[in-house]
């Protein structure tokens, strides 16, 4: 018999997953912890951890001599310290991404929101019924869609999205020639993306190299009344540049469903600006989902622990 904490669900349904475990003979916590350190003992004593968002530091690693694997119910390990569980012989595995659908699907719906001008369509209807009141649409078909990274999530997107605009052209330098998406015109600088794009949609991981990689320089090149879509890492965008670009009506509207750091605060003015639609780090969230991204994370324990 194991103990298994987990140290916070991040809203995800985990009565199955606790389920499990126990039915496997393990001890299980469930904590709602917003930082290791409100639940330091319980990690200590841990022989395997189940992560959301709370961060698990060196420190913590080294405080817990039993600790065997660690198991996030998130894509990235952004939260994790993976080279001192490494060196600590610790398995560390993340999600395979069960929410590829889901989060191409949001961008999507994200882009067409913007475009369409639903949300000021809305309140026209409610206020008058009197479609002149909403800013006039763009023709969707006369617009290229510029994707920033073409992994799993960018390449559905890609799917979903080609029949619907003129053109997609995309960066990614690291994606080989044999696995460009056919009918998506390749740019070899990012710059070159920004200049060509009426509607910008990030799908990159955040780096070092990357960080704010939408600025008020680059905001700058893309053409006028352009729309910017992110899905992906806040760290990609300087929100502050954001807010000046659609308050100087350089930038036309912004769907955004992540930021840094997250949640934003109350008082973040990109959560009630008119020209912005955003959204809590949902892009991921279906029914299927719900219940995958804590089974996949138990999995992943069962096995690490040999059952």
């Amino acid at each position: 018999m194991a103990r298994i904490i987990i140290t916070d669900t991040g809203g995800l349904t985990a009565e199955h997953g606790v389920e499990a475990l126990r039915a496997a003979g393990h001890e299980v916590a469930v904590f709602e912890a917003a930082s290791s350190a409100e639940i330091a003992t319980e990690i200590a004593a841990a022989e395997a951890l189940i992560v959301g968002y709370v961060r698990i530091s060196a420190a913590d690693i080294t405080s817990a001599p039993a600790l065997r694997v660690i198991a996030t119910t998130t894509t990235g390990l952004d939260q994790i310290d993976v080279d001192a569980a490494r060196t600590a012989g610790i398995a560390v595995h993340p999600l395979p991404s069960p929410a590829s659908e889901e989060v191409a699907t949001h961008a999507l719906a994200g882009m067409l929101t913007l475009l369409r001008e639903i949300p000021a369509a809305q309140d026209a209807a409610r206020n008058g019924w009197d479609f002149t009141q909403i800013p006039t649409p763009p023709r969707i078909s006369e617009l290229t869609l510029g994707v920033y990274g073409l992994g799993r999530i960018a390449r559905k997107l890609v799917e979903r999205a080609q029949p619907l605009f003129a053109r997609v052209v995309a960066f990614d330098p690291y994606l080989p020639a044999e696995h460009w998406p056919a009918g998506v015109d390749r740019v070899d600088d990012l710059d070159d993306l920004f200049r060509t794009s009426n509607v910008l949609s990030l799908h990159a991981p955040a780096t070092a190299e990357n960080h704010h990689a939408v600025n008020e320089r680059t905001l700058a090149l893309l053409p006028p009344d352009a729309y910017l879509v992110n899905v992906a890492r806040g760290e990609l965008v300087d929100s502050a540049a954001v807010l000046l670009a659609l308050d100087a009506g350089t930038l036309r509207g912004a769907f955004l469903d992540v930021f840094d750091p997250e949640p934003p605060s109350a008082n973040e003015p990109l959560l009630s600006h008119p020209r912005a639609i955003v959204t809590p780090h949902a892009a991921f969230y279906s029914t299927t989902t719900d219940l995958a991204y804590m089974g996949i994370a138990v999995e992943n324990v069962l096995a690490a622990l040999g059952d």
